[in-house]
């Protein structure tokens, strides 16, 4: 299980991910000092309805115990051939654990710039959660992935991750700059996506989570590029409580707003 607390805005959240199912009844019991309890990945069919601020959260998800030749027959065909063209891009991947990034702390820079500017890009001003992601670290629950291209970070993915699940948390590029190679980038993207997994699977982690899909039936543009991969559609819970007055509003703000039940 990973629980780590930090603050967002004025709100101090205590984010838990991965945890038993015997074990959710105790964290809400718990008296946290934090304004919202937030449980990732209630895995029982009796979350629904059985806590306050239970949410449905949908997501594709691929089994690492799979094969790798099944798992990449899986892969959609035209996703297949371009981490085969990729090869050719002569792209370097790397990997980035809480111990690479204690002796490269430069790299969260790295990382902020890539995604700041993409949302940018985006028009809009969206900040990489450094603070987040320190504690991330400290719980060593975050692995990093990237993509080099002579000598420049051109992608990045980030995980949450415990020694069984590993679930995408961000993947930024900067492809809609005008200056980018955009065919070359959306490729390193794809062949990042699949070493991330081979990557997890050699670890001996069992699911790959792609972080979120919004609609199984009216599937997005990153949704359906997320069901390109081969995984399953998968419904399970999050729980979303506050545990404070000042929590308590803000969950009670999220349920107007249609973001929790």
């Amino acid at each position: 299980m990973i629980d780590i607390s930090y603050k967002k805005k004025f709100l101090k959240v205590n984010q838990i991910w991965y945890p038993d199912k015997v074990t959710i009844p105790e964290l809400l019991r718990q008296k946290r000092k934090a304004d919202i309890l937030f449980v990732h990945g209630a895995p029982i069919e009796e979350t629904k309805g059985s806590f306050r601020g239970w949410q449905e959260y949908h997501t594709c998800m691929n089994d690492l115990t799979t094969a790798e030749e099944d798992m990449l027959a899986a892969v959609n065909k035209a996703v297949r051939y371009q981490f085969r063209r990729s090869e050719k891009d002569h792209i370097e991947v790397r990997f980035y654990t809480k111990e690479d990034i204690g002796k490269s702390p430069e790299l969260l820079d790295t990382f902020a710039d890539i995604y700041e500017r993409m949302y940018r890009s985006k028009g809009s001003d969206t900040k990489l959660n450094v603070t987040a992601i320190h504690k991330y670290l400290e719980a060593d629950g975050i692995l990093f992935s990237a993509v080099w291209h002579e000598g420049e970070m051109i992608v990045f993915h980030s995980y949450i991750c415990d020694d069984k699940d590993a679930r995408l948390l961000h993947s930024a590029s900067c492809f809609r700059e005008e200056s980018a190679d955009q065919s070359m980038i959306g490729r390193a993207n794809k062949r990042l996506h699949w070493e991330d997994i081979l990557y997890f699977k050699k670890k001996g982690l069992l699911r790959y989570d792609w972080g979120g899909i919004s609609d199984f039936d009216n599937p997005n543009g990153i949704d359906e590029f997320k069901l390109k991969f081969g995984g399953d559609k998968l419904t399970y819970y999050n729980i979303f409580v506050g545990n404070t007055v000042l929590g308590k509003l803000a969950v009670t703000a999220m349920k107007k707003m249609k973001r929790v039940n």
